[in-house]
């Protein structure tokens, strides 16, 4: 078990985030661009980009829909071969594929509202702090976190600020982080609303 000082165990079990930052997973609206390797040029795809589409598919050229969405680029690209294979397109061909450009949204009471490059991993604070910081009409407890997947999680960046190793979120996978305005009577006196 664990040392017990007084009646408290210590040290105290890491915070489990719900979320983990995974850069190496295809994605929904993720653009893609696939290199055909060991093909002779006439025979190459024309098309070379595509979009995860929102049923999590790939529309490949000669073979139409595969699964693309969730997977990791290793295994997407194990997926392309086989099925090109499969399908008795080429004997052997090798595929490899790169993310193309991501991007999230900061939006509500922050300074320079903009769309962000996703360059690699950051948080949330830094995510903000990259738009201007928050506005003092700011609600900083209430921040909306609205993830690629679609699901929305509330940050409380006040606490984050205190202790960021424990509360600031990752930003991957995320679509936008709204922050929404305090309360209008916190700023604002009902006699000027007259």
């Amino acid at each position: 078990g664990l040392p017990v000082v007084g009646e408290r165990p210590y040290p105290p079990p890491p915070p489990q985030h719900p979320y983990v930052c995974i850069d190496d997973e295809t994605r929904i609206g993720d653009t893609l661009h696939i290199s055909y390797l060991d093909i002779p040029p006439e025979h190459q795809p024309a098309e070379k980009q595509f979009v995860v589409r929102s049923d999590g598919t790939v529309n490949l050229a000669r073979i139409g829909a595969i699964p693309a969405a969730n997977l990791k680029f290793g295994a997407f690209e194990r997926a392309v071969e086989q099925a090109y294979i499969k399908a008795r397109e080429f004997n052997q061909i090798t595929v490899a594929v790169k993310p193309g450009v991501r991007f999230y949204t900061v939006g509500g009471e922050v300074n320079g509202k903009s769309r962000q490059e996703y360059v690699g991993q950051t948080t949330v604070l830094r995510a903000i702090a990259s738009c201007g910081d928050f506005t003092e009409y700011a609600s900083k407890r209430r921040v909306v976190i609205i993830r690629a997947n679609g699901e929305h999680e509330v940050m409380d960046c006040v606490q984050a600020r205190t202790n960021p190793k424990k509360y600031d979120r990752q930003l991957c996978p995320v679509r936008s982080i709204l922050v929404p305005p305090r309360l209008l009577s916190s700023y604002c006196s009902c006699q000027t609303l007259l």
